[in-house]
């Protein structure tokens, strides 16, 4: 079993963006990973982003209705991002590539900078 990790920001507290930006990240985390099985999939949100749960986005459109989701509120630190939706997705795949987009991509430059240098 594999954990992928992967993140996305939302600049408005809309459902649209927020369903948007977290297929926008799945479907980013299924083209660069071989996933064939998944077992539960953690989403977390600052606690400004209360508009869509992002869980029921993934639900909807990718049709996973036997999959444990589960969508909870990150801790608030002080100087944290808003507008934040991280994912955690424990699976069966023979990769484990982590996605970060849009001002996520600021959360783990590490792993952008080695993604962009490994295309």
């Amino acid at each position: 079993m594999k954990a992928i990790r992967g993140a996305t920001s939302v600049e408005n507290n809309e459902r649209e963006e927020i369903t948007a930006r977290t297929i926008e990240l799945m479907e980013e985390i299924f083209a660069k990973n071989d996933i064939w099985e998944i077992h539960s999939v953690i989403f977390t949100v600052t606690r400004d982003v209360t508009a869509f749960n992002p869980a029921t986005a993934f639900r909807q459109r990718f049709d996973y209705s036997d999959v444990a989701l589960l969508c909870i509120n990150e801790a608030d630190f002080q100087g944290s991002s808003n507008g934040i939706i991280r994912v955690l997705i424990h699976c069966e795949s023979t990769s484990k590539n982590f996605v970060y987009l849009h001002r996520a991509r600021d959360l783990r430059p590490d792993l952008v900078r080695k993604d962009e240098d490994n295309p």
